[in-house]
C-alpha cells in the first residue's frame, strides 16, 4: 500500500500525478491518503487521474483513508468507485 504523506498534499499537480504513476508502476494497487490534512475537489481529481491511469494500464486502484469531506465529495461526484474498489465507474 502506498501512503502519500502530508507534504505531498501541497505538491504541484504534475508531481502528484507522477508520484501516483510511479507507485502504480511499482505494483501498488491500494493508496492510503489518510495523511492528507484536508480534502479538495482538486485532490479528488488527482485520485480520479490515478484511477484512470491504473485502468488504462490494466491495473486496479482502491483509495483508502479518505476523510469525511473526501467521502462527501466522492459521493456528490458519483465517484465512490475510488474507495469501493469497483472496476467499472458505472457501479
Amino acid at each position: 500500500m502506498w501512503c502519500p504523506d502530508a507534504a505531498l498534499f501541497d505538491a504541484s499537480w504534475e508531481q502528484l500525478k507522477a508520484s501516483g504513476e510511479d507507485a502504480l508502476a511499482r505494483g501498488e494497487s491500494e493508496f492510503d491518503v489518510s495523511q492528507w490534512p484536508q480534502a479538495s475537489s482538486a485532490h479528488l481529481a488527482v485520485m480520479l487521474y490515478w484511477w484512470q491511469f491504473a485502468k488504462t494500464h490494466d491495473k486496479t486502484l482502491t483509495i483508502h483513508g479518505l476523510n469525511p469531506t473526501f467521502l462527501t465529495l466522492a459521493e456528490l461526484g458519483g465517484v465512490q468507485f475510488l474507495y469501493t474498489g469497483a472496476t467499472d465507474a458505472g457501479h
